[in-house]
């Protein structure tokens, strides 16, 4: 007899299960719709790219106005960067805070002045040579009373010492499958994109975020203001940046080459992406001394191809040459 539990033995209908199934069914139903017209409404999108200006590409997205709150901390303001909760009053004294940094100027007397977003980078890249003059936006939230440093992801495209955060490594391999997607999606068009991973150490969760971004058919900036990016990401730990070469070969350019500069950033270039097996560089950038330092995808990310198949060893012959 093939029963397997009292529903189908008395020929009963587990409505708890049924019930279970219609609601999988409908939110994987709602999920392919709002899939499929986002598609749709990306597709629309590149076609007037095209008609504008004769060649794939995307229209820039209007830059928005920072939404930050002035810079005006205080002793309760803390800090939240690298996944850690930091008080303000680690990098300034309450002297400082009330009556501002004493600035000393050429041939002037030493004065007070109001503190200010840029003063707490400075102070911060001191223990996190990560956060690079140029490269980070300081983000005060007026309301939560709090800072997020977000490192900024420099324009990237193609031509036509600080070590990895390792106990956050490999990253999962269905992140960098996401990403193969997304790229591969916007392939069709020739276009690059650009995404963020982040990783958080309060639900041990990586995040594929992808900014807004102009994209253009051999490079990508992102447009996105970091007022909006920092709400997204308060409290993760920016792992890596990576960005898309379509049809071409990730090779770094000379352009990646300028804008990939923030120490310990991991970086990766997807490439090749229409094939079955795209191709992969990753790098790391460790200080304006020594520069890059190649990796190894496997260094970074999950192998798809760790899950041995069940089989008869013995039937395996092992035969000796020379």
């Amino acid at each position: 007899m093939g029963q397997t539990d009292i529903f189908s033995m008395f020929n009963m209908v587990d409505e708890s299960k049924v019930e279970k199934e219609k609601q999988e069914a409908l939110a994987k139903k709602e999920k392919e719709e709002k899939l499929a017209k986002m598609q749709e409404e990306m597709k629309q999108k590149m076609e007037a790219a095209k008609k504008d200006s004769g060649t794939p590409g995307a229209s820039a997205p209007a830059k928005k106005e920072s939404a930050a709150d002035a810079f005006k901390p205080d002793e309760e303001t803390i800090i939240r960067f690298m996944g850690e909760t930091m008080s303000i009053t680690a990098f300034f004294s309450p002297e400082e805070l009330a009556e501002g940094l004493l600035v000393t100027k050429k041939d002037q007397e030493p004065e007070r002045q109001p503190l200010t977003a840029e003063m707490l980078r400075a102070r911060m890249e001191k223990e996190y040579p990560e956060l690079v003059k140029n490269h980070t936006d300081m983000v005060f939230m007026k309301k939560k009373n709090l800072v997020v440093p977000v490192m900024k992801a420099k324009a990237k495209g193609s031509d036509g010492i600080m070590p990895m955060h390792d106990s956050h490594f490999p990253i999962p391999f269905n992140v960098l499958n996401q990403f193969i997607t997304l790229a591969n999606f916007y392939a069709q068009y020739k276009l690059e994109i650009h995404a963020d991973i982040y990783y958080s150490t309060d639900s041990n969760e990586y995040v594929l975020d992808v900014p807004a971004q102009e994209i253009h058919r051999y490079r990508t900036e992102v447009t996105e203001d970091a007022w909006s990016i920092a709400n997204r990401i308060e409290g993760y730990i920016k792992l890596m940046e990576i960005h898309s070469h379509h049809e071409m070969q990730p090779a770094p350019s000379d352009l990646d080459d300028s804008s990939e500069r923030v120490p310990g950033m991991v970086y990766a270039i997807v490439g090749k992406t229409t094939e079955f097996f795209p191709r992969i560089t990753a790098r790391q950038f460790l200080n304006e001394e020594i520069g890059h330092i190649q990796l190894h995808p496997k260094d970074i990310f999950e192998s798809p191809f760790d899950q041995m198949p069940v089989f008869d060893s013995e039937g395996i012959e092992v035969v000796q040459h020379g």
